[in-house]
């Protein structure tokens, strides 16, 4: 029921349309300037999901769980448990920032897209990766609203998340790899992806579509160890565990706050 009511909400709500939008837009545009080289256009499509889908789930997640919380104290006092509020919070605006995506990468791009059965079936990948990315997200940003006591941090908080996995973290991993180049790093390095959603969804995609040359250091080092059927599940499965562990500590600590 809350989870519903939390859809038809959020279905409304005109940032979901420019979220929509964007994909719409320049996934269009991608596919569109990029239809001569589909490598390209597939490697930009990636880029743009990986940039937008993180950072929308943590802001826009994070201020409609925060700015939701009068309303949550109400529910309690209702014979509602605070599992079932939260689970219909995260289940609603889940599906409905889903949705939005699917509608709008769907309509940008795959519509205009002249490939084969097998392309289909990577860019129907593609998107299930970036439902899979929203749902990584919105957990963190639950568990971070959770944890922030002063609602004027939060948005910076989200930022601040989105910098680290985004951009801080591959620069870490670069720094690490010139650091300790002398030293055999396959297996850390292996460790280290799974350790950012974002990397990590980058290389079961390129695994997926056998893009070998785009991995890098560390999705090549995946590829080697792995191969690509044990890699892409392995990966899949962890980031299973990306949805789920956040999830769990952002009800735990949902659980116990004091309304």
């Amino acid at each position: 029921m809350i989870a519903l009511f939390e859809f038809f909400e959020n279905i409304r709500n005109r940032w979901l349309f420019v979220y929509g939008f964007s994909f719409l837009l320049f996934g269009g545009l991608i596919t569109y300037v990029g239809a001569s080289n589909p490598l390209q256009a597939s490697a930009s499509l990636l880029n743009l999901i990986l940039l937008l889908v993180p950072l929308f789930s943590l802001v826009f997640g994070s201020l409609s769980f925060s700015e939701s919380l009068p309303f949550h104290e109400m529910l309690v006092s209702l014979p509602l448990t605070r599992s079932d509020i939260f689970i219909g919070k995260w289940l609603g605006l889940g599906v409905g920032l889903s949705l939005s995506f699917l509608i709008g990468m769907g309509f940008g791009s795959l519509l205009q897209m002249n490939i084969s059965a097998q392309g289909f079936a990577d860019y129907f990948f593609l998107l299930l990766l970036g439902v899979l990315l929203t749902f990584v997200f919105l957990g963190l940003a639950f568990l971070g609203v959770n944890l922030v006591r002063k609602k004027e941090m939060i948005f910076g908080g989200m930022l601040l998340i989105w910098f680290f996995f985004f951009i801080l973290y591959d620069v870490l991993v670069m720094g690490v790899a010139l650091l300790f180049g002398n030293y055999p790093l396959e297996w850390p390095m292996l460790f280290l992806v799974f350790l950012n959603p974002i990397d990590l969804v980058r290389v079961i995609l390129l695994l997926k579509m056998d893009l070998s040359a785009m991995m890098g250091y560390s999705g090549a080092v995946f590829q080697k160890y792995l191969g690509d059927t044990m890699g892409i599940t392995l990966g899949l499965g962890v980031l299973g565990l990306w949805i789920a562990i956040p999830f769990w500590l952002g009800l735990r600590r949902f659980q116990k706050k004091d309304l």
